[in-house]
This record gives structure tokens, sequence and C-alpha cells, in this order.
């Protein structure tokens, strides 16, 4: 949920049945959050982040790689539109927050990420988080069926990567998808126009259901200030989001059953 440190020990005051699983008399000092999240490391947070995807029983997964941005401001539109006709004024708008995410499209999962600062192509963040994916996946026993890509993604690399590295469909969609396969630069790009008439379900688009979720439900907008504290706050938002998926998934699941 999109709250504050100080809002969130408000609203635990009144849950009384967390404090009690907790093992605590009182709600902790905002201040108490906000030092705990500060001594914790990434590293730790992306170790929980990936162990979610060792609860499902899908061995063979359909997987997507798409970014989104996050404002690093709370600032509204019309201040930041006001501060842009101003040269003086425009080093006052921070950089959006670009986040990277290699997601299980059949339980919409995020299974790795990649932070950055400011706008980059996003053929530079592919190779990196496929790959640390692809080691997540592998530790949890899980064979990776499909990768799913839009247009930005398209390159010879990448879809070298898919066909020999991961053993697995390269669905990554081609640009100029008009221009004839003798035109094509690339053996795999050349492969995949061929193939690409043949693909009949768009599941690159529960890429943006995930952002769409993720931004609905714990917000976008960051409210940290220090970079790494901004990093932190984006992996405990895929956490939640995350946590959330698992647990509907289950209730889903105990239904089919019962």
């Amino acid at each position: 949920m999109d709250r504050s440190y100080r809002e969130f020990c408000d609203i635990i005051v009144v849950c009384t049945e967390i404090l009690s699983l907790l093992g605590i008399s009182k709600a902790p000092h905002f201040t108490t959050l906000q030092k705990s999240a500060k001594r914790l490391r990434a590293s730790f947070l992306e170790k929980v982040m990936a162990g979610f995807i060792l609860f499902t029983v899908t061995v063979n997964i359909r997987t997507g790689i798409d970014a989104t941005g996050l404002q690093p401001t709370r600032a509204s539109a019309h201040y930041t539109t006001v501060l842009k006709k101003s040269k003086k004024a425009r080093r006052k708008i921070k950089n959006h927050i670009k986040l990277t995410t290699y997601v299980d499209l059949d339980k919409q999962i995020i299974v790795s990420q990649k932070i950055r600062r400011s706008s980059a192509h996003d053929n530079k963040d592919f190779m990196p988080v496929v790959l640390k994916g692809k080691r997540i996946l592998g530790k949890a026993n899980k064979r990776i069926k499909s990768v799913d890509a839009d247009k930005g993604y398209d390159a010879e690399e990448n879809h070298r990567l898919v066909v020999e590295g991961l053993r697995a469909e390269d669905r990554i969609r081609l640009k100029n998808i008009d221009k004839p396969i003798w035109k094509t630069s690339g053996e795999y790009r050349k492969k995949a126009k061929r193939r690409i008439n043949r693909l009949r379900r768009n599941y690159r688009s529960k890429n943006e259901s995930t952002f769409s979720v993720l931004k609905r439900v714990n917000g976008s907008t960051i409210r940290s200030i220090m970079v790494s504290i901004q990093n932190k706050e984006v992996l405990f938002k895929e956490i939640v989001y995350d946590a959330n998926r698992l647990i509907s998934y289950f209730i889903d699941f105990m239904k089919e059953v019962y």
C-alpha cells in the first residue's frame, strides 16, 4: 500500500491482531522502521523476492520482460510543468526511476529486476535481467518455456540468447515487420520473422497488467531521498506485490481442489 512510515505505524496501532502475532505490546515508532530499512541489504531483499517462485507448482514457465517508470517525487504534475518552463528551475525536477522486470507470465510473479536512474535503451538491461532470472528459475528446478518482449528488445544478441542460451521459444517482437526477410539483418532475427505470423497469443500484455497492479496497489511514487533507500523501497513494493499474487494463486488453487 502507498503509505509513509508514519502513516503505516498509525495503521498498525489499531491492528491489535498483527501486534499480537508479532509478539509486541505497542506499535513501533516510525523512525524504527526507517532505521531498519536502512540496515537491510538490497541483496537480501532480492533473495526474498526471488523465493516466491519456489511456491508455484508450474515447471515450464512462460516469461516476459518489460520496463516501466516510477516517480521519485511527490510533486504534482502542474508544479513540474511550471518548472519545465524555466531553465534554471528545470534542474529541480528529478529523473524518473526505470524498473525492468522479468516476470512469470502464467502466475504474474516478478522473478528478477533491475533499477536504474533516468532513461536508457531497453537492450542494456535485457541480458543481465534475463540471466539473473535464469539462475533463479534454475535453482527452483523450473524451465523457461518462452520469452516475450516488445520491439524495444529487438536485437540479434537477444534473440540468440533466448534460442541458444535459454533453449526457449523466441517471442520477441520485431521492428520493421514489413521489411522483406532478405533485407533483415541477423540469422536469428530472420528466423524470428519467418515464424512471427504463427504466434497465436499475445502473452506480453500480462507484463503491462503486472505494472498496472503494482502501481495501482502500491503506488507509482518513491518517497525516499537517498538512492540506496529508493532502491530498497522499490524492492519492498515488488515483495508486497509478489506476496499478494502468491496468496491469490493459493486461494484459487484451493477453490479448484475443494
